[in-house]
């Protein structure tokens, strides 16, 4: 599909339901070995235009928590082999996996996993520890995928270039995991309305045929 500078920017997204080799698969819908993930791609010209989109999505991934009732925490993670670092969404709670190193002034957090200084990495101040769920990640991929697929196109003046390439996750099965874990008390689950089933449960009392009838 990408061939000339004029096929680009362009994004492709999927809801798909993945497998893992989870060794030891727990705690529900949080950790199992399978799960639901929203994978979007984002294709463009130059890092540039990238990281111009790459802001677009983080807004948007706020927007999305937020109207779901998830109050999220921006934390740096490591990206690992995809790329130098990454931004993790975490939802502190205490039944969480991660641990992070949240800011008291700027509410920034790093991972535990990538840093040996638990200093802001914006600000400087101290930073607390506390447990999380990561329920989402953005993060700019390296070339190497561009390299191995030739994943190239024509710029304007007829040179081929590799394109540069955004990963956005989104774990919708580990998002309503988290908010069982939030949301609840000691009847059952309290969805917040985004999220519920339905806003309105009608509910047929016994008794009430007889009283129908008289």
């Amino acid at each position: 599909f990408i061939h000339s500078y004029k096929d680009l920017p362009f994004a492709v997204y999927q809801i798909q339901t993945k497998f893992r080799d989870e060794p030891r698969e727990k705690s529900g819908l949080l950790r199992g070995r399978e799960f639901r993930m929203k994978d979007l791609y984002s294709f463009h010209e130059n890092a540039k235009d990238r990281d111009r989109y790459y802001e677009v999505m983080r807004k948007a991934y706020h927007r999305i928590f937020q109207r779901i009732g998830l109050d999220v925490i921006e934390t740096q993670a490591s990206g690992g082999t995809f790329s130098d670092l990454s931004l993790e969404f975490q939802v502190p709670l205490e039944t969480g996996e991660d641990t992070i190193f949240v800011c008291s002034k700027c509410k920034f957090g790093i991972n535990k996993e990538i840093t040996e200084d638990t200093k802001c990495p914006r600000c400087k101040r101290q930073t607390e520890a506390k447990k999380a769920i990561e329920v989402g990640n953005i993060f700019p991929l390296k070339d190497k995928y561009s390299q191995d697929f030739h994943l190239s196109y024509r710029d304007k003046k007829g040179e081929e270039r590799l394109v540069a390439a955004g990963c956005y996750g989104l774990g919708t099965s580990r998002v309503m995991g988290t908010l069982a874990e939030l949301f609840n008390d000691a009847k059952g689950l309290m969805w917040p309305s985004s999220t519920a089933p339905f806003l309105v449960h009608l509910v047929a009392l016994p008794g009430v045929e007889a009283q129908a009838q008289k």
